[in-house]
């Protein structure tokens, strides 16, 4: 078994234990952001990690596209990581470079990938019979085209928003009410919360992501009322930076 399939194996196996144990233990290394903007002039980009356990463990490092059950060495992606294994002791801080092997990428919209940071202990030869976990950290990395305009923080305000009827076939029901938003930029862009406001009363739906130049749709939940006079929508959306900024928008049928 290689070096790589070792520490995924030693993943899936911390995954299929935390099932049982959810709670009892955590993640020792922390990220510097939630996510990572790469633009596409640039020669690298980097982020810092750093131990916050007690104990000295391994973090291997990788990007992939979308598909989080595949393993480092069968994901073929456009970018390189450095280091992309390290020992990190407790404490101790380290910079992950990222550089963009110029495959070509959309040039009129943004593309998503997602860093991956799997922790797993240093295996002892003691340790053979001890179960060890390993967490994953994984975090969206935005690849930015050198055409698109800076405006990519007034993004959110374009959004279009509208109340609509979904068929439902599966859950049983003839349609079900949503909340259906038209993303007109080439920018992806992120939910930390979106709620829908009808007659003052409101309603919490999943946050999610919408892509550059396309619709997305959010399933009211059953409890919604399903008569009002007024109705709005009340939404967080997340900067490069990792910041917040709420919107307010009236909707329309």
């Amino acid at each position: 078994m290689t070096p790589k399939a070792r520490v995924w194996s030693s993943f899936v196996l911390g995954v299929m234990f935390l099932g049982v144990c959810s709670g009892t233990v955590q993640a020792s290394i922390v990220m510097q952001g939630t996510r990572l903007v790469y633009p596409a002039e640039a020669r690298e980009v980097t982020i810092k990690m750093n131990n916050a356990g007690n104990t000295a463990l391994l973090a291997q490092s990788w990007i992939d596209d979308g598909d989080s059950s595949k393993a480092p060495e069968e994901i073929k992606v456009p970018f390189l990581v450095s280091p992309a294994v390290i020992r990190l002791d407790p404490d101790a801080a380290a910079a992950l470079r990222i550089s963009y092997t110029k495959e070509k990428l959309a040039g009129d919209r943004e593309s998503l990938f997602w860093l991956n940071v799997l922790e797993t202990p240093p295996r002892k030869e003691a340790d053979e019979n001890v179960l060890q976990f390993a967490f994953r950290t994984r975090i969206k990395v935005f690849f930015r085209p050198k055409s698109l305009k800076p405006d990519v923080d007034l993004a959110a305000n374009k959004l279009d928003w509208k109340l609509t009827s979904h068929s439902d076939v599966k859950g049983g029901r003839e349609s079900r009410a949503g909340l259906q938003v038209t993303n007109p930029t080439p920018y992806y862009i992120s939910f930390a919360r979106v709620e829908v406001v009808l007659d003052g009363q409101k309603v919490a739906v999943k946050d999610e992501m919408v892509a550059p130049f396309s619709n997305g749709l959010f399933l009211l939940p059953e409890h919604a009322p399903q008569t009002y006079r007024k109705a709005s929508v009340h939404y967080e959306v997340i900067n490069d930076f990792g910041g917040r900024r709420t919107l307010d928008r009236a909707l329309s049928r």
